[in-house]
């Protein structure tokens, strides 16, 4: 059982209604299902990722139940200032104002840390940095811009303003994948930074740190590490995201939400403790050695 329930997580979806939300990575994945999900909640959308067909699939699925004026789209590299700055332009634009933001897009790791893995180990060369360009400088870059957005916001009462990050278990646990797991710890470093200004601009801050799931991140031939977990299933990691935004409760704001297995979410404060009916009685240590075990 959850520690928090999928009613519980969409309790307040109707203060979506009338917000404007930046998605990048919006092609696929957890981009895709966050921006359709807040699309039906009355939220106003705007998508960026370098993949055009699969962004144009979402962008599509939007317009068919809500129309063209909930969803603006541009192609964004992350990894790029400008495409950046110019994707918030068009949502600033389109919509008048900047609300939710969601630093998504990443990439799995690209390359090998260990040279005797990447190449020929007796050529001294740099590590391929590819992964922690897209997963870290990137949300580094979608962090600052909607900072700048809030910042110079003139509207008497903004409402609901929130960045929530997309991590991983890999955020505490580490990763095999050394970039990827670099990138990802970062996420939280990136959040502790931003507490004083987003506490001061009203800003809401999570991170949702899903286990493995199925979507386009997993290459065909991958092999779950604990079976016994299962995947972490999307519907429950948009669930997720919609709580971390959309929470009225103080103590949850800078907190993260876990989605480690297929029975769904657990809610950690800005403490790192575990709350509700079941993760309360859960610890960091104990999470991490029911995972190796595949006893969660």
């Amino acid at each position: 059982m959850p520690a928090i329930s999928t009613a519980q997580c969409y309790a307040n979806a109707a203060a979506f209604k009338g917000r404007t939300v930046v998605i990048t990575g919006a092609g696929s994945g957890f981009g895709r299902a966050t921006a359709i999900d807040f699309a039906k909640n009355g939220a106003r959308v705007v998508l960026g990722d370098v993949d055009a067909k699969g962004m144009g699939e979402t962008v599509a699925q939007i317009e068919r139940v809500h129309g063209s004026n909930a969803v603006v789209s541009r192609h964004c590299d992350v990894t790029s200032w400008d495409d950046q700055v110019a994707l918030f332009a068009a949502g600033a634009k389109a919509f008048g104002s900047i609300d939710i933001v969601l630093p998504n897009a990443g990439i799995n790791e690209i390359g090998r840390f260990d040279p005797r893995e990447d190449g020929d180990a007796t050529k001294l060369t740099k590590p391929n940095l590819k992964t922690l360009d897209v997963d870290l400088t990137g949300v580094l870059y979608t962090t600052r811009i909607a900072l700048w957005y809030f910042i110079n916001d003139k509207r008497s009462d903004p409402g609901l303003r929130a960045i929530i990050f997309t991590g991983s278990m890999s955020t505490f646990y580490g990763s095999e994948g050394v970039m990827y797991g670099a990138a990802k710890a970062g996420i939280l470093g990136i959040q502790k930074g931003i507490d004083k200004v987003c506490r001061e601009l009203n800003v809401r801050v999570g991170t949702i740190c899903p286990y493995f799931s199925k979507t386009a991140i997993l290459t065909s031939d991958f092999v779950h590490p604990v079976p016994k977990l299962g995947y972490a299933k999307v519907e429950d990691v948009v669930a997720a995201f919609v709580a971390a935004i959309t929470d009225t409760d103080p103590k949850t704001n800078f907190g993260c939400y876990l989605i480690p297995d297929q029975w769904g979410v657990y809610r950690m404060n800005s403490q790192g403790q575990f709350v509700g009916a079941e993760g309360a009685r859960r610890s960091r240590e104990e999470m991490k050695a029911l995972m190796s075990k595949g006893k969660l």
